[in-house]
């Protein structure tokens, strides 16, 4: 194999570097139920969950019941909305992802919503390269369990991870596409570098603009999936 036949991106910090605006929104949703929600604690904690279980996670660290859920959850994707409304795909970044997909099917992995994936892709006319969309809707498990890696690669027909490669940016993301058996690159956007290979990330780049197709191309996965009990 001279290189992958797959590569799965994550959204939020790869595609769209829009992490603090995520944090912004459940710290402001939170701070009226006396809950104080660190940038430390949230990238530590929180950040690899999709909004509705990282919601969940905090109200339940903080002792407090699930009855307003809903609500919350509504409330945190306006906040949101509001504070992300002009962030958008690096230009750079979207010529790599065009020049990648006149050599490999692409696909995302994500705990965001399909409307905030599916909005963000259209802006920039990259969507028709997407073969698979995953996203908070589609799993019940969400990172870092292998869940949503595991389905992108069955509908894309490579069942076992194998000649496949992730980017992410976060530890948890990194662990969830290792034990679905993908190669992984790490992008420090939100994370450092060391922290990233910690986690089983091949290769870190500052971003994902600063990459080349050759360097995504080179990480092919060689080896077995992981073993890891998920």
């Amino acid at each position: 194999m001279s290189g992958p036949r797959v590569v799965l991106f994550d959204f939020n910090g790869v595609l769209v570097e829009d992490e603090t605006y995520h944090w912004r929104a459940f710290r402001d949703v939170l701070a009226p139920l006396g809950i104080r929600l660190g940038r430390a604690r949230y990238n530590a904690r929180y950040l690899v969950f999709d909004d509705r279980t990282a919601l969940r996670s905090m109200l339940r660290d903080a002792a407090l019941g699930e009855a307003d859920l809903g609500r919350l959850l509504a409330r945190k994707r306006r906040v949101y909305a509001r504070l992300a409304r002009r962030v958008r795909i690096d230009p750079r970044a979207a010529r790599l992802v065009r020049a990648l997909g006149r050599r490999v099917a692409l696909g995302v992995v994500s705990g965001a919503t399909r409307r905030e994936v599916a909005s963000a892709l259209r802006r920039v006319r990259l969507s028709r390269l997407f073969g698979v969309v995953v996203t908070a809707e589609d799993v019940r498990r969400p990172k870092p369990r292998p869940d949503g890696y595991r389905l992108a690669l069955r509908r894309l027909g490579l069942a076992g991870g194998r000649g496949s490669v992730a980017i992410e940016d976060s530890p948890g993301g990194v662990r969830a596409a290792r034990a679905a058996g993908c190669a992984v690159i790490g992008v420090a956007t939100t994370f450092s570098p060391a922290t990233l290979r910690r986690a089983g990330a091949r290769r870190v780049a500052p971003r994902l603009s600063a990459l080349r197709v050759d360097q995504i191309v080179s990480s092919a996965s060689r080896t077995r999936p992981s073993r890891r009990r998920s």
